[in-house]
């Protein structure tokens, strides 16, 4: 089969061939082109239109390039070159917007244990569309290699632990990628790390992947440009309250029974059947279209919470049942209509979407052969730990005039 060169905005020309490309070919893969890498940060940042396809792409080109810097054989360059491309198939429309809902209505259905069962043939997230073509198991099968092995360091449970640390580990070849390509479309400088110094510094020593002690400085780099990544795009108070929205309409009409195969769906076919279910998720899919977006009545940063009160929030955010119900009581008490005031939290929502956040424990390889925490070795690794990230604890949005409103209530009605 003839080579094809696929032409990347940060990684430049890529010839593949062979088990890659055939699996660039498969419909679930294709899909992945109309899910939107950021969710609806479009909304803030207008660059930001780029996709899962194409990050999965540029994952997959840092992989090779690691595998070669690393020296792995054949077999292991393949088998990390496919999870990488196939990491993130099992994402559903608006990749991380939905992440609580997952939790809470479809939990079987989250990314990574969708994407197991996609590349284990268990699921077809397709649903048949498409006859002639051949799915991502039977391509892994033809070219010599078990589905379960990719699924497996895809979920970090492959044998060799160095392989699935590459993949999903404290510095690994997704973050890496994520990072450069999310700076780079969304303009925010913050994302920029040194690709080339991180690739030659890490190392494989007794099964682990670690980083050679002249490479510190690359990781606190890449470290530090995760965190700001993290403040400044990710959790973006207006991000999330478009991404808010939208997760309210869809547990609207999921509450009356519609759109129960949304994680199947692609981004324009959830905001087509949200439009059409008319009501709240027609008018707030209005909103989102035209960035009528609700607006922050409160941002509360976790010092000026007591710890009884953070405690609270926290169990009230791992109970949807609870949270919908402080919305409500929220909106009675300012005379607003239900699912017209939206409360996030962000460290909770942090620990669900990226716990990768706060791990800085990879091993560093000293000069003398010990291997030491990270933390250890640079206090830089202590002190982002301990960063809140992003700085608000606590939002609460709501169309412009409940704003004061909600202002002048909303501990009695929390903590009441």
């Amino acid at each position: 089969m003839k080579p094809k060169i696929i032409h990347d905005p940060i990684h430049g020309s890529m010839k593949i061939s062979g088990l890659i490309l055939d699996l660039i070919k498969t419909p679930e893969f294709q899909r992945l082109r109309n899910i939107k890498q950021l969710g609806l940060a479009y909304l803030v940042y207008p660059g930001a239109n780029h996709s899962r396809f194409e990050h999965s792409l540029g994952t997959y080109s840092i992989a090779k390039r690691l595998a070669q810097e690393l020296g792995l054989t054949e077999e292991e360059s393949t088998i990390l070159e496919a999870g990488a491309l196939l990491h993130d198939i099992g994402h559903g429309p608006f990749s991380h917007t939905f992440e609580q809902i997952y939790e809470h209505y479809v939990r079987e259905y989250d990314h990574m244990h969708l994407g197991q069962n996609i590349i284990l043939g268990k699921i077809d997230i397709i649903d048949g569309e498409t006859e002639e073509r051949q799915f991502i198991p039977e391509v892994l099968e033809f070219y010599g290699y078990e589905p379960k092995e990719v699924a497996d360091i895809i979920l970090g449970k492959y044998e060799k632990r160095y392989l699935g640390q590459a993949l999903h580990g404290d510095v690994d070849v997704d973050q890496i990628d994520y990072l450069i390509r999310d700076a780079h479309y969304t303009g925010v400088a913050h994302g920029i790390i040194d690709l080339e110094r991180l690739l030659k510094i890490l190392r494989i020593h007794d099964n682990e992947l670690v980083v050679d002690e002249k490479g510190v400085e690359a990781v606190e780099g890449m470290m530090v440009a995760r965190a700001l990544m993290y403040s400044r795009v990710y959790f973006h108070h207006t991000v999330k309250i478009a991404e808010s929205m939208l997760t309210r309409a869809l547990e609207f009409a999921l509450e009356d029974g519609y759109l129960w195969e949304f994680w199947k769906m692609t981004d324009c076919r959830v905001l087509v059947e949200l439009e059409d279910l008319e009501g709240y998720p027609a008018e707030i899919v209005k909103r989102i279209k035209y960035r009528d977006l609700f607006k922050a009545a409160l941002l509360l940063n976790a010092d000026e919470l007591t710890t009884e009160e953070k405690r609270e929030l926290l169990n009230i955010y791992k109970d949807i049942k609870k949270r919908q119900e402080l919305e409500r009581a929220l909106a009675n008490a300012v005379g607003a209509k239900e699912g017209e005031i939206l409360i996030e939290f962000s460290t909770a929502d942090l620990m669900l979407t990226e716990p990768r956040l706060k791990s800085t424990e990879i091993g560093v390889l000293m000069h003398n052969g010990e291997i030491r925490p990270l933390t250890k070795v640079t206090p830089l690794a202590n002190a982002l730990k301990r960063r809140q990230t992003p700085r608000w604890a606590v939002l609460i949005a709501s169309p412009a005039r409940y704003v004061d409103k909600i202002r002048e209530v909303w501990r009695k009605v929390i903590f009441s």
